[in-house]
C-alpha cells in the first residue's frame, strides 16, 4: 500500500490513469476505500490522477495537535515532492479546495491550472458550514450521515423532499454513511475529526485570493447547503483570472450533474 511517510506523519495515496499530471484533493466526508471515487470518473480516462486521503481522513494518520490548513497545504508539497511532480493540474472539493486554495497561494509553481469545487474562502466570503458548532461524537453513524445530507443539500429542508426524490436522498445518505462505516474501526476517529474540523473552522484566505495569478475554474452547485452561492461568488470576485459554472447539483455536484467532469476536463485542456 503506498504511503507517505514524513516523521510521524503517514499519507495512503493512490495514482490511476495516464495523461497529463491531475491531483485531486478531497473532502471532509471522504475516503479512497470508497466507491465511487475520483478514481471511478471520466477523468481517468484523460488524466494521471494522484489522490489522498488527507491527515486524519481515510487511511492517513494525523499526528498534530491542532494542525492548521498550512499543514495540510504543505502535506500536498511533501506529497509531490515525493513523487517528483513538479507541476499539475489541482483540483479541490469541498475541504480539499481549502486545502488547494492554501497550496496555490503558498505554492503556485506547482499549480498549472485551479480547480475549486463547493469550497468557501472563509472570512468575509462566507465560511462553509459549521461542524464545529455540533457535538458529532454523540451522533450514532446513520445520524451523522443524515445530518451530512441535511449540511450538503438546501432540498433536505424539505420534509417532502426525502419521500418524493428517495433516489437523490439515498445517493447523498449512503455515500456519507460508507465513509463513515469504513473509518469506525479507527480508536482516533473521533480526536482526528476534531483536528481537522479545528482546521476548517479557522480557514480564512479570502484578504489573500488576489494573489493568485493561476488560471482558476469555480463549481458550485445550485442546491449547495455547504458551500453556497454566495460563497462561489466571493471567491469569483477576489480571484482575478477565474470563471464560475453553477451546476445542478447539491455539494455532491461532481457525481450528480453529468456535465461537471466533461466541463473539468475541458478546463483543463483549453490552452
Amino acid at each position: 500500500m503506498p504511503f507517505l511517510h514524513s516523521e510521524e506523519l503517514e499519507l495512503y495515496y493512490e495514482i490511476h490513469g495516464e495523461g497529463p499530471n491531475f491531483l485531486f484533493i478531497p473532502g471532509t466526508a471522504s475516503d479512497l476505500r470508497q466507491h465511487p471515487n475520483i478514481f471511478d470518473s471520466h477523468l481517468v480516462r484523460h488524466f494521471k490522477i494522484l489522490s489522498f486521503d488527507p491527515r486524519g481522513i481515510g487511511q492517513s494518520n494525523s499526528p498534530t495537535e491542532n494542525p492548521t490548513m498550512l499543514d495540510y497545504a504543505t502535506d500536498v508539497k511533501k506529497l509531490l515532492n515525493h513523487l517528483d511532480w513538479k507541476s499539475c493540474y489541482v483540483t479541490g472539493e469541498s475541504f480539499g479546495g481549502m486545502i488547494a486554495q492554501e497550496f496555490v497561494i503558498n505554492y503556485p509553481t506547482y499549480v498549472e491550472k485551479l480547480i475549486l469545487v463547493v469550497t468557501s474562502s472563509g472570512g468575509q466570503g462566507g465560511s462553509s458550514f459549521p461542524y464545529h458548532n455540533y457535538d458529532l461524537s454523540k451522533m450514532s453513524l446513520e445520524e451523522m450521515a443524515a445530518f451530512w445530507v441535511q449540511a450538503a443539500d438546501t432540498r433536505a429542508q424539505d420534509p417532502k423532499w426525502k419521500e418524493e426524490y428517495p433516489a437523490f436522498y439515498q445517493q447523498e445518505y449512503q455515500t456519507y454513511l460508507q465513509a463513515f462505516q469504513l473509518n469506525a474501526h479507527n480508536p482516533n476517529r473521533i480526536v482526528y475529526r476534531d483536528r481537522q474540523i479545528h482546521a476548517r473552522k479557522f480557514h480564512n484566505t479570502y484578504n489573500r485570493l488576489p494573489q493568485i495569478e493561476t488560471e482558476t475554474y469555480i463549481c458550485g452547485g445550485r442546491f449547495d447547503n455547504t458551500a453556497p452561492l454566495a460563497n462561489q461568488l466571493a471567491l469569483l470576485q477576489q480571484i482575478k483570472n477565474s470563471r464560475l459554472t453553477l451546476f445542478d447539483g447539491s455539494h455532491m455536484l461532481l457525481w450528480q450533474d453529468p456535465f461537471a467532469f466533461h466541463s473539468i476536463i475541458d478546463f483543463c485542456k483549453l490552452p
